[in-house]
């Protein structure tokens, strides 16, 4: 039965997800800085523990099968995704889910949009908890179980670095289950309590001393991501021509003061945080429940045509919907349900892991990529409770014919997602704008005309293409310059690239700069010549050759 499940899911997988290709843009920023890392690790250092290096990691790891950045990308999603959905079903099984139900949880989390939100250290989170959960299901020993979880907490804190927190809470159980067995049970330390105990310290301090502290914060990133998340909201509901991704200090400034903490802020302006936070607190549950709601690629069960995708999307929430119910009719067994262990084990997991979830939905924002673990646990928590209080009830038959349309409806409805997002805009052109500009560059040759170990300064506004080209070959400027103008980013950091697009002409940084406007309406004046791209009104500027000499750090020199 778990062969065929497990075969059921694999086969699913490959429907929704070969040709990513043909139909999935690149991710920008987060994402690609993440693959940047990964590529360049080999020649660099190892990023900070609050900047999630075991996500960088996994892409040098990946990038030994897939080289060619833009493959990787693809390829790392495809992974991600087939392999959280095969663990979330044996995670489920080993807690003790019934087949159907676990396959049922594991499909909803598949093709929903969830897998496919980036960034994507999440899911590798998700993949590490997984494991451990699994590993964990083994022991019946509190202090065993919760060693594992904890460990796998801290390993999965260095690639979404807020579960330090849920670390520390799952650390503290365990401590309290060493302690609780110390006193009531006389246990000696010298035998198999002791070896647990000594085997998690020391894995604990080999982990903080190799990878460093997650709450480290040795850039304040805390509190740049309450500064963009505060602004963006505060934007939304004041407009403004401020940009709040790249200009969220002069927000913070006019609300909060010279603050560079959130607890300054809440001192400083109570009002204000708490108005974020109430602002956070309505749209918690509506992002939790849309993220499992919709499908990949914005598939909605309520809008848009009756294509067999809509239908598939129907049916899995009429099948969660219809458990939910049952487990409302049966709700006088819940009490006694409550007490299996393994059921108890679930709830206090989810309970640890829900602390940083919430914390960061509420000071940040409910961003989809916060809320995925959150809700995978969930919905093993509904299919653990229907494998106790529902499916024992229903008849065999009734089971048989439930799963049977199970596998049909995952066999015969699934959608590719790459052919869905192509054919539902008329062409993947409209869906694949970043991949179209990365093989239009590709196409002009410039890494051929690179001297040997030298680096093109690209100059762009939607932080990645360098990754995606190669960052042995291409240098993002505008990455390592924060609050550089124009006039001293050619001067000084010998600019020899610049992508022409709307998100450039419109950056803050340069939108009001004489000089940048003088460069868009006459490039040429500046030793550069424009290299027309795909789309209208989009063109790669490359500074001349008559106009450099060679140089270590670029194609030349002005």
């Amino acid at each position: 039965m778990d062969a065929g499940c497990l075969a059921l899911l694999l086969v699913t997988s490959w429907k929704l997800l070969h040709g990513l290709e043909h139909g999935v843009d690149l991710a920008m920023w987060d994402e690609a800085d993440y693959l940047r890392r990964g590529l360049t690790l080999s020649w660099s250092h190892l990023p900070a523990a609050e900047w999630g290096p075991l996500y960088s990691l996994w892409y040098t790891a990946l990038s030994r099968l897939w080289p060619e950045p833009v493959a990787l990308h693809y390829a790392n999603l495809q992974v991600l995704c087939v392999l959280t959905t095969v663990g979330a079903y044996v995670f489920m099984r080993r807690m003790g889910a019934r087949p159907l139900l676990a396959l049922l949880g594991a499909a909803v989390y598949l093709l929903s949009a969830a897998p496919h939100v980036p960034p994507r250290p999440t899911l590798l989170a998700l993949l590490v908890l997984e494991a451990a959960l699994v590993v964990a299901s083994f022991l019946e020993s509190k202090e065993e179980f919760w060693a594992v979880i904890a460990t796998g907490l801290l390993v999965a804190s260095f690639a979404r670095p807020e579960f330090f927190l849920a670390f520390l809470l799952a650390s503290a159980l365990f401590l309290g289950w060493l302690v609780r067995g110390a006193v009531r049970e006389r246990h000696t330390w010298r035998g198999r309590t002791g070896a647990v105990a000594t085997g998690f310290t020391l894995g604990v301090v080999l982990l903080l001393q190799g990878l460093g502290n997650p709450f480290g914060d040795t850039k304040n990133r805390r509190f740049y991501a309450f500064c963009q998340h505060f602004a963006y909201q505060h934007v939304r509901h004041n407009p403004s021509p401020v940009d709040p991704w790249n200009q969220c200090p002069r927000v913070i400034r006019s609300v909060f003061g010279e603050v560079d903490s959130v607890g300054a802020a809440l001192r400083a302006n109570p009002k204000a945080f708490l108005w974020h936070v109430g602002t956070n607190v309505k749209a918690f549950a509506d992002a939790s429940l849309s993220l499992f709601a919709q499908g990949p690629g914005g598939l909605s069960a309520t809008r848009g045509p009756w294509d067999l995708a809509r239908v598939e999307r129907v049916l899995l929430l009429a099948a969660l919907g219809a458990l939910g119910l049952g487990l409302l009719w049966r709700w006088r067994r819940w009490r006694s349900t409550l007490a299996e262990p393994r059921l108890q084990r679930m709830l206090w997991v989810l309970a640890v892991v829900e602390v940083p979830t919430v914390l960061s939905s509420l000071l940040l924002m409910p961003r989809a990529h916060y809320l995925i673990i959150q809700g995978v646990f969930v919905l093993a928590l509904l299919m653990l409770l229907g494998s106790q209080v529902g499916v024992a009830a229903v008849p065999r038959r009734v089971q048989g014919a439930v799963g049977g349309l199970l596998t049909l409806g995952l066999a015969l409805l699934t959608p590719n997602l790459a052919e869905r997002l192509s054919t539902e805009t008329g062409g993947a052109p409209a869906r694949q704008v970043h991949l179209q500009r990365v093989r239009a560059i590709e196409a002009l040759g410039l890494v051929e005309r690179l001297p040997p170990g030298e680096q093109l300064p690209l100059l762009e506004a939607e932080g990645g293409y360098d990754a995606y080209l190669g960052p042995r070959s291409y240098y993002p400027v505008l990455h390592y310059t924060p609050g550089v103008t124009f006039d001293a980013l050619l001067r000084e950091h010998k600019v020899a690239a610049i992508l022409l697009t709307d998100a450039l002409r419109r950056y803050p940084r340069f939108r009001d700069d004489p000089l940048f406007r003088s460069f868009l309406a006459n490039p040429e004046d500046f030793g550069f010549t424009l290299f027309p791209l795909a789309a209208r009104g989009e063109a790669l500027a490359l500074l001349s050759p008559e106009h450099v000499e060679p140089s270590r750090t670029g194609l030349g020199r002005r």
